[in-house]
């Protein structure tokens, strides 16, 4: 009898530990007794060899002891592959285990027979007290496993959201710009991620005049990209009369999505930078107005620069916001510039430190010069592109980038 008569009664207490052994020599059975008289644990030889029984027994067990490190034997092996999955700790006796050779896997570790019975029930204590904390673990990975897979299910599905998005909002962008005889423009639309912040159009307003529209919504990401398909869709350029229409001038056209951006004010108030330009085609004047955008660039094909400043503030803060206008005449062979803010952290300075926050810079300047010769906007964004994919090898995007070009094209 494997517990004392005396002792049957507190069985249920004490810890189970199967014994397994595929010799009859009786081994098994002695160290049963030992753990059992001395050391208050449930000790039990498992006689059968059959693999389902001695799995069904090592289930309902807290530790196990093989006569001997598991090996070939597929009748104690059985067994041990119960331990393993269920991850209830096995402990071999073995007296020729030399401490240096590995263990197979599952095994905690080896004791030679001859260190005696208290050194194997200090190290059975030992796991089965630990076993608790190993449930508690084995638990906790359990339901991080299952929040994690619920997790990447819901990360899923919001990149496909996003890229949804993303595939809307690149369906508002021109499919081509127009163009008029002796005005050319090209663009470039970079978004930061899935979606942007920065929109621009290129409007035929009617034969002879062209509107040239950039906005930047402040923020990233699907907020600040439905704010600027909004603005995108209010910005109206000219008045339906009873007797025709009325081209609107761009500080007027400014004003009125100001306008309807307040009358939208919730809890969250969103923000946008703008710059709307009208050009006459007959006579190349073009009447420009912003709203804290930067400032328009005029480029001549020397490289001279020009920025063309014009106050106004940001598009949804104030509702009485007065925005000003400036006129100028496009020259011959003339490049103007409408470009958003993230250009200025786009080219870092030479030296920058990869991992150091970027700061914003002059440098865009240098690159826009570097390309003021070029013969078409076509070819001007093209060089701008390829600047950018060089940069982003060591420097990746932060900031969205939008960048309009329109030219005065000298006549053939």
């Amino acid at each position: 009898m494997p517990i004392p008569s005396e002792q049957q009664s507190l069985r249920h207490l004490y810890p189970r530990v199967a014994v397994l052994s595929t010799q009859h020599d009786g081994v098994a059975e002695q160290v049963s007794r030992a753990l059992c008289s001395k050391f208050r644990l449930d000790a039990q030889t498992v006689d059968s060899l059959d693999p389902i029984d001695q799995a069904m027994f090592v289930r309902e067990a807290e530790a196990v002891v093989t006569i001997g490190i598991p090996g070939g034997a597929s009748e104690q092996l059985a067994g041990v592959r119960e331990a393993i999955a269920q991850a209830i700790p096995v402990l071999a006796l073995d007296g020729s285990w030399n401490g240096s050779d590995p263990l197979p896997a599952g095994v905690s570790f080896a004791i030679d027979p001859a260190q005696g019975p208290e050194h194997l029930a200090t190290a059975l204590h030992a796991l089965i007290s630990r076993q608790k904390e190993v449930a508690r673990l084995q638990g906790e990975t359990v339901d991080a496993m299952r929040f994690s897979g619920s997790l990447r299910h819901e990360i899923s599905a919001m990149q496909g959201e996003l890229q949804l998005a993303a595939s809307v909002q690149r369906e508002f962008l021109p499919r081509s710009l127009p163009t008029v005889v002796g005005v050319h423009s090209a663009a470039l639309w970079h978004p930061a991620s899935y979606v942007s912040g920065d929109i621009y159009a290129v409007i035929r307003i009617d034969e002879h005049h062209l509107g040239f529209f950039v906005t930047d919504a402040v923020g990233h990401g699907v907020p600040a990209a439905l704010l600027t398909l909004v603005i995108s869709r209010t910005l109206q350029t000219k008045e339906i009369l009873d007797t025709g229409y009325r081209i609107l001038d761009p500080d007027e056209s400014l004003s009125r999505v100001n306008a309807d951006m307040m009358t939208r004010v919730g809890r969250t108030t969103r923000f946008a930078t703008a710059v709307y330009a009208v050009l006459d085609t007959r006579t190349f004047e073009l009447k420009i107005s912003s709203a804290g955008h930067p400032p328009m660039i005029r480029l001549a094909r020397d490289g001279t620069m020009e920025h063309v400043k014009v106050d106004g503030g940001l598009l949804g803060v104030f509702a009485e916001e007065v925005f000003t206008q400036k006129s100028i005449e496009l020259g011959e062979g003339e490049k103007l510039l409408f470009y958003t803010d993230g250009f200025e952290q786009a080219f870092p300075e030479e030296g920058h430190d990869p991992a150091a926050p970027r700061l914003p810079n002059r440098r865009h300047f240098d690159v826009f010069r570097e390309f003021a010769s070029d013969p078409s906007p076509d070819a001007f964004i093209a060089h701008i592109e390829e600047r950018l994919s060089e940069e982003s090898e060591d420097f990746p995007q932060i900031d969205d980038l939008t960048l309009l070009c329109v030219s005065r094209m000298r006549p053939e």
